[in-house]
């Protein structure tokens, strides 16, 4: 990349915009004096970039229509470390100010902040499956499960901020349903077509507010896929529907 000045080159970064509050829909992403993501959208992610590794990147956050990193508003930004060889993904998730929103219901502080996951893949490790990761992004939701057809749990007790280590799916397609941690009822469920996307690996990630009516009509819950080239897919939701899973 040429935004950085240095040739040490050697660590991977996707960043993903899941922060609900609807005065942060559309930011400026700087890293360091640098622009990194200009006018970046509420669900949208960037593919993986290549930043320094063993260097401090300040990561700040500005409105979108800025004009140069002076602009960052404060307490919004965060500095990155990373380490050689490693990929990750940052998520930019919460509110901007939490006494105007719903609080969590396990606790969680729902300040606006990034979710860092180390040792993010790129790829599946096979490649007819599909490697996700699941992170739940919704500030004003308790912890979940998510549950594949029915069956089988492949997070359990995830709580706000959590992600899941990956699970390793074949190409197919698959019935996500959202639980409280008890496991049931299983309240929503979404189609995760996978089909056409042996080899690849993203990001599901619980979006939106629970209700929005207490969140400044924020957006509503959903559940999004952000794969590693930066496409985000929306899920889309079902009810009675069932496929089985392999």
């Amino acid at each position: 990349s040429d935004l950085f000045p240095t040739n040490i080159l050697d660590a991977s970064v996707q960043i993903i915009h899941n922060a609900a509050d609807p005065a942060a829909a559309v930011v400026d992403v700087y890293a360091g004096s640098n622009l990194l993501l200009n006018d970046f959208a509420f669900r949208t992610a960037s593919p993986f970039v290549s930043v320094p590794s063993g260097v401090d990147i300040p990561i700040g956050i500005a409105l979108s229509n800025s004009t140069s990193a002076n602009d960052t508003i404060p307490g919004l930004g965060t500095t990155i470390n990373l380490t050689a060889g490693h990929s990750y993904v940052v998520t930019a998730n919460g509110v901007l100010n939490s006494a105007s929103f719903a609080p969590n219901p396990s606790g969680r502080a729902t300040g606006f902040t990034y979710f860092v996951r180390d040792n993010a893949q790129q790829s599946a490790s096979v490649s007819t499956n599909v490697d996700l990761t699941i992170l739940h992004g919704v500030t004003d939701a308790p912890a979940v499960d998510v549950i594949a057809d029915n069956t089988t749990t492949i997070a359990n007790d995830l709580a706000y901020g959590d992600y899941t280590g990956y699970l390793s799916l074949p190409a197919s397609t698959y019935i996500l349903g959202v639980a409280p941690s008890a496991g049931t009822p299983i309240l929503v469920s979404y189609i995760a077509d996978l089909s056409a996307l042996g080899g690849a690996s993203g990001v599901v990630f619980a979006s939106g507010f629970l209700d929005s009516k207490v969140n400044q009509n924020g957006a509503s819950f959903g559940l999004f896929a952000a794969l590693a080239n930066g496409v985000v897919v929306e899920l889309p939701r079902v009810t009675n529907a069932r496929v089985q899973i392999i």
